[in-house]
């Protein structure tokens, strides 16, 4: 858990490169699936592509952690993302579960699901 907890206070501090140390280097990210242009990125490039596309167009944003449940290998996190829009000014928030896979002290795997039921389910976790 808590090199998940690192990349979470590593991005917030520094943006998405200063996360890139808590992942290794042939990382699997999955935005979450009805997402726009949702997709599949492989490695820290692919993983800097993902911010880019998210992240693009918002200002003072932060991904705060909701809760993180420890299941082994794999961690399920909550979270809560917040910003603002760069041109309009808008303030913009989403919640999303993921499950986060470890190997070897570095996230490999990051899969997204819009609930945190579905990410229960899919880690073999009861709601």
């Amino acid at each position: 858990m808590e090199i998940v907890r690192r990349v979470f206070e590593a991005f917030n501090r520094d943006g998405p490169e200063a996360a890139l140390a808590g992942l290794a280097p042939d990382v699997e990210y999955h935005d979450l699936p009805d997402q726009p242009d949702a997709g599949l990125y492989h490695g820290h490039s692919g993983f800097l592509v993902a911010m880019a596309q998210f992240f693009g167009e918002l200002e003072d944003y932060s991904v705060n952690l909701d809760g993180i449940i420890d299941h082994g290998a794999r961690i399920v996190v909550g979270v809560r993302v917040s910003g603002r829009g760069k041109s309009s000014g808008a303030r913009f928030e989403q919640r999303a579960t993921g499950i986060w896979t470890l190997r070897n002290g570095f996230v490999v795997r990051v899969v997204w699901f819009r609930t945190r039921e579905e990410a229960l389910e899919a880690a073999g976790l009861s709601a």
